[in-house]
């Protein structure tokens, strides 16, 4: 029987090897180099693979940590003694928010005045103060151990599947008005503390949060006081002095409303952007709210992870920078943040093990 190349087909009971196929020697010899060159590119091709990954997974153990933590141990005193490696004269001592007893009999008067400390504004914080209120929920408050995530509002939440992580931290804290309704499964539904300025506050706080949200306001400048006073009091609005429109109705409970310390916008300015407490008007800097709730983190909780920071490479013109909305680095350009300095100071406290990533920096 033919096979289709047309050789003879050799039955078992006879062996002729004139009807055998031969492979002449050279050709034996060129089929050997061939094999040799595509297992030789094959191996160079799995060793370039192997170093990517090797060199990715470097990467990742520096900047990504995933969540390993086991809820029956805490790291008490941990985020302390790390803390005062990289904050001068670090203190657990100061409150988090203004207290309304501090501006009737001023023993310390503010050295600066806002972002920076609350020289010149005190006669409107006594006002604002008699009808916000300055504590922590005791819920929170006497946590044996404070496991905080913040937030923030990156394109590297988009399509994270954090949710459900984030969720099970005992604090939340979320910035300016990055939306959690319609997001759920990447950046989750909890809050516990939203920072803002006018702004950047949301229209509809309600939507966004949950009803026992702290509102915590960071105050950078005299006009924010004045928003919130008129507010809060259905005064007339002010209209000028912001450099975008905040909401003229914004429908939250007083009762929900705090003040954030300048004392930790200080902080985070001169002890870990190095900055000076005061600056030439035509360059000023200012460090961003996220940067500003992660030095807060650090001066309450007992475990910080953070989600959502990080900018593009700079190079990249058309990545967005927030997980939903779709504005990219160009629209930094021309504000008071230095993103590239604060990166550093984020990686440094990563690498100190101060704070811990859930999503990759």
């Amino acid at each position: 029987m033919e096979d289709p190349g047309g050789s003879c087909e050799v039955t078992s009971g006879s062996r002729d090897e004139s009807s055998s196929p031969r492979v002449t020697p050279p050709l034996a010899i060129k089929m050997i180099k061939s094999r040799g060159k595509i297992l030789g590119v094959l191996a160079l091709f799995l060793v370039m693979v192997w170093y990517s990954i090797s060199r990715e997974d470097r990467y990742i153990q520096l900047f990504y940590f995933p969540l390993q933590e086991n809820k029956t141990t805490c790291p008490v005193g941990e985020v302390e003694k790390k803390a005062a490696q990289l904050i001068a004269n670090y203190t657990r001592d100061r409150p988090l928010f203004l207290q309304l007893k501090d501006y009737f009999w001023v023993r310390t008067p503010s050295l600066y005045e806002l972002p920076y400390g609350t020289k010149g504004s005190e006669d409107i914080l006594l006002r604002l103060l008699s009808v916000t209120s300055y504590a922590m929920p005791e819920s929170i408050q006497s946590l044996k151990c404070r496991r905080c995530a913040v937030v923030g509002n990156g394109h590297r939440l988009r399509n994270s599947s954090m949710g459900e992580t984030i969720n099970t931290y005992d604090v939340v804290i979320r910035l300016n008005n990055a939306p959690v309704h319609g997001y759920e499964q990447d950046v989750g539904s909890k809050t516990t503390m939203r920072l803002f300025y006018p702004e950047s506050a949301h229209f509809n706080p309600r939507r966004e949060n949950d009803p026992d949200t702290l509102l915590v306001l960071v105050p950078f400048k005299p006009m924010d006081f004045q928003w919130l006073e008129a507010i809060l009091n259905d005064k007339k609005r002010v209209r000028k002095g912001f450099w975008k429109q905040p909401p003229l109705i914004w429908d939250a409970n007083p009762e929900q409303v705090r003040i954030l310390n300048p004392y930790y916008m200080e902080v985070t300015a001169a002890k870990l952007l190095n900055l000076p407490m005061k600056q030439p008007r035509k360059v000023k800097q200012k460090p961003t709210t996220g940067l500003l709730a992660i030095t807060l983190a650090l001066h309450f909780c007992d475990l910080v992870h953070i989600a959502g920071f990080g900018y593009p490479d700079s190079a990249d013109k058309k990545q967005t920078i927030h997980y939903y909305e779709q504005i990219t680095l160009k629209s930094m350009a021309t504000s008071e943040h230095n993103v590239s300095h604060e990166a550093l100071a984020i990686k440094r406290m990563l690498e100190l093990g101060l704070v811990r990533n859930l999503t990759y920096f």
